[in-house]
């Protein structure tokens, strides 16, 4: 590795409840009126609208078939199941791990459940009223089976298909160092490593970045999903990051996960992160610029909004300062939503993750739109008035192990200097 360092050097409420795990999503969307649907009760009130209505009719399912069921014994189970995802987010004890991934699936096996049965439902009433089918319980059992078996299979879908790593490649000309040999990054964001990204996950992603044959390597952020004691095989893990391979270093920057805390009420900390990522050769950056290979300013900056972490940091300007600006300037920042004043700072190029492009419909519609409010993209290729960037959807999943509409993947840039 030849590298030349020149380093300059929101809480969340802490309440467990369905409100606490709205206000978290809302950080990560990052939009004012969002918040505001969170913070005014609609969203909950949403949420418990299609539990109820999916919940009627998936007893009346079970009715129709079972004519014995008693809602007693129904409505506990489907209560827990709906809101399972607010403890079992934290769940420290091993043989939980996989009611933790029920949890964490709950919410949007719930959502297409209610997407298809809403369709289904329209479509029985206009048959039913036009006269073409008889009004009975059949129909909508009927429809409640089909609903409900579309949202299993959208499920197992969208996990088989968030554990393939794809490749992006996108070509940027940058007007300085001319005449300098071309240059192979490879951005990989949003891993997420925890108790659903373990070593096996790791693995593929490594050999994907490995495969691409990078000059460097880049971390944009979120590389652990806060607590690193939920990593069943941390050991492991470490062996796999150890085998990312580039002659000029591997770099990180943290985002907003990358603080090592268990619960929402403790202060989140990056000491722990540092040291393991110190031992697995990752140069983590923390607001420090790095000059790589005497050819160009890597700047690794502190999140923008850390979960359970009160810190500051420097502005896109004062994290170069001082700097020779003839060098080309690779700005590394977890989520875009500084890209015009990094643009203006003197940013060659901008790498960003966290949006995980939704990482699954319709949440891609969403941030697309929110993030073009912020001035950047919430993926692929953006333009600025002198700097562009790149944003990745992530390598890893956050919250449900799935990835509908979106893919995991590692990116690869290739720069010409020219």
């Amino acid at each position: 590795m030849s590298a030349k360092k020149e380093r300059r050097c929101s809480d969340i409420p802490g309440l467990c409840s369905i409100r606490l795990f709205l206000y978290s999503v809302g950080v990560n969307l990052n939009l004012g009126y969002i918040m505001w649907l969170f913070r005014s009760g609609l969203v909950l009130l949403a949420y418990v609208g299609i539990n109820i209505y999916t919940g009627i009719r998936i007893f009346a399912l079970l009715k129709y078939f079972f004519p014995s069921v008693r809602g007693l014994f129904f409505w506990p189970l489907y209560i827990l199941f709906c809101y399972s995802f607010i403890w079992m987010m934290q769940v420290r004890v091993t043989w939980l791990r996989p009611l933790r991934q029920v949890g964490m699936n709950s919410l949007p096996v719930l959502f297409y459940f209610f997407l298809v049965l809403i369709v289904l439902d329209i479509l029985r009433l206009v048959l039913r009223y036009s006269g073409i089918i008889p009004h009975g319980g059949a129909y909508s059992a009927a429809g409640t089976g089909i609903a409900l078996g579309i949202a299993v299979i959208v499920m197992v879908y969208g996990a088989f298909h968030a554990r393939a790593i794809h490749t992006a490649h996108y070509e940027i000309t940058v007007e300085k160092d001319k005449g300098a040999p071309p240059l192979r990054i490879v951005l990989v964001s949003d891993l997420h490593i925890g108790s659903t990204v373990g070593r096996k996950w790791t693995a593929r992603i490594v050999d994907a970045v490995n495969r691409a044959g990078p000059d460097v390597i880049c971390l944009a952020g979120d590389i652990f999903d806060g607590n690193i004691d939920t990593t069943p095989d941390l050991e492991g893990v470490g062996e796999e990051l150890r085998r990312l391979s580039a002659p000029l270093g591997v770099f990180a920057c943290q985002g907003n996960h990358d603080v090592d805390r268990f619960s929402f009420r403790e202060e989140g900390r990056t000491d722990r992160i540092y040291d393991f990522l110190k031992t697995v050769n990752i140069d983590f950056l923390l607001d420090e610029v790095v000059l790589v290979a005497e050819r160009f300013y890597l700047a690794g900056r502190k999140d923008a909004r850390p979960i359970g972490s009160s810190q500051g940091r420097k502005t896109a300007a004062e994290l170069v300062s001082g700097f020779d600006a003839s060098r080309p300037i690779i700005f590394l920042d977890h989520q875009p939503v500084d890209f015009p004043a990094e643009d203006k700072a003197g940013a060659d190029l901008i790498l960003s993750g966290h949006t995980h492009r939704g990482q699954f419909f319709p949440g891609n519609a969403a941030t697309k739109r929110i993030y073009k409010n912020l001035g950047a993209v919430h993926y692929g290729y953006w333009r600025g008035t002198s700097a562009q960037g790149v944003v990745s959807s992530g390598a890893g999943v956050w919250g449900p192990p799935i990835r509908i509409a979106t893919r995991s993947e590692v990116v690869v840039i290739d720069i010409d200097f020219n």
